[in-house]
């Protein structure tokens, strides 16, 4: 592993830390052990004291984000804004002296808009942009919810995760350093999926594999239940054990080590969601496709990537995806970090026939710039730029976005 200053902040500092089911425990940014990691305000001396004698840490922040468009559809909203109340944590009970480390791992959250749309809908079809995707897909007006309750083991000394119960299969499905909606990119196009992958809601019942096979090879296996909801979790029990509606996926990747797993990595995806649930675009028939992801520090600061899918069926946005940017880390000082990355994306074959848009092809780009200003508070600036959305009769827009997060 390169040691440099600018990496070892990034690795502290920024999105890319130790995780919960990639790197040393094989997650992506978005996971609860990713988040406290990167956590680094000064807490009180009663939350030190749990963490130390009782091996209970969790965290509280709020989320905001606003989005301005130059070039809504004809007669629609040309903004939108919500934020999100997140209270999470993690209570590690069994293999602590083994290192085999096991324990309980949970987040919950409040999602409410200031809007008429929240950006969760802003994008697509409707009273917003028009665009077969979406920005701030985190950001919606969906009240209180479950995001993450489940049992987290490690075994092998390391090298072997599994977790069971309430999962976000974003959290281990296509994972990369700048996937999450909270620190990195805004656009779905340019997070889990690219578009091109029919994710479930978060929340849901499932369990997930990772393992090393060797020092460089590694895998992830998952199943989920593909009706599961966040805002009605316990009803899980009835869809997946009478519903039998499932998604699975299954990961193959090389790492430059276990602990670069999601920076210096190349990855194939594959995945399954069954037909008959809420996912469904247009009507009951199943999804399942490959996706692709590669990424590698090219200097101790810049990080390109090259990431795509390729989807048939009914629950992806995209049939195919295709995307190429790159991560500045350090930027101004250790903790900032800047984005830039450009989508093509082919729609949907069933959206378009649905809505008799013809063959739509869309461009997308996304500049961010994600500042910590001090121990408390984040800002994140955001430009992008859409040509051709998909049901819009305009030929392009500017969308500038600004998030916010406050750490408790």
């Amino acid at each position: 592993m390169k040691a440099s200053i600018p990496r070892l902040s990034l690795l502290a500092l920024s999105v890319v830390t130790s995780s919960a089911l990639y790197a040393a425990n094989f997650g992506s940014p978005n996971t609860v052990g990713n988040t406290l990691a990167e956590t680094k305000h000064e807490k009180e001396s009663w939350r030190e004291a749990l963490e130390q004698e009782h091996n209970l840490t969790f965290g509280l922040d709020y989320q905001a984000l606003g989005l301005s468009a130059t070039d809504p559809v004809t007669g629609g909203n040309d903004s939108a804004s919500s934020g999100v109340a997140r209270f999470y944590g993690n209570w590690n009970l069994v293999g602590l002296e083994s290192g085999n480390v096991g324990g309980l791992v949970w987040k919950v959250e409040h999602r409410h808009s200031y809007s008429e749309l929240a950006p969760k809908e802003f994008a697509f079809i409707g009273d917003g942009l028009g665009y077969a995707g979406m920005i701030g897909s985190a950001y919606s007006d969906q009240g209180m919810r479950l995001t993450n309750l489940y049992w987290k083991q490690t075994l092998n000394g390391g090298k072997t995760t599994f977790i069971a119960g309430f999962l976000d299969t974003s959290d281990y499905v296509d994972a990369y350093a700048l996937a999450s909606p909270w620190t990195g990119f805004t656009n779905l196009a340019f997070s889990t999926g690219g578009g091109a992958i029919g994710l479930p809601d978060d929340g849901i019942l499932g369990l997930a594999v990772g393992h090393m096979l060797t020092d460089n090879i590694y895998m992830i296996a998952g199943v989920a239940d593909g009706k599961g909801r966040s805002d009605k979790p316990f009803d899980g029990f009835d869809t997946l054990f009478n519903d039998h509606k499932l998604f699975t996926s299954f990961e193959l990747g090389w790492a430059a080590s276990q602990d670069q797993i999601y920076t210096d990595n190349v990855h194939i995806t594959a995945w399954h969601l069954d037909g008959g649930t809420q996912h469904n675009l247009t009507n009951r028939e199943s999804g399942q496709g490959i996706n692709f992801s590669a990424s590698y520090f090219a200097t101790e600061q810049l990080m390109p990537f090259v990431r795509g899918g390729f989807s048939e069926g009914d629950v992806a946005l995209y049939d195919r995806s295709l995307t190429v940017g790159v991560g500045y880390f350090g930027l101004g000082k250790p903790t900032n970090n800047l984005g830039f990355a450009v989508n093509w994306s082919h729609v949907n074959d069933n959206l378009e026939q649905a809505y008799g848009v013809g063959d739509s092809e869309q461009f997308t780009a996304e500049l961010y710039y994600n500042m910590q200003l001090n121990e408390y508070i984040q800002i994140t600036p955001d430009i992008q730029y859409i040509k051709d959305p998909a049901f819009s009769n305009k030929s392009s827009t500017w969308v500038m976005g600004l998030r916010a997060r406050i750490l408790i």
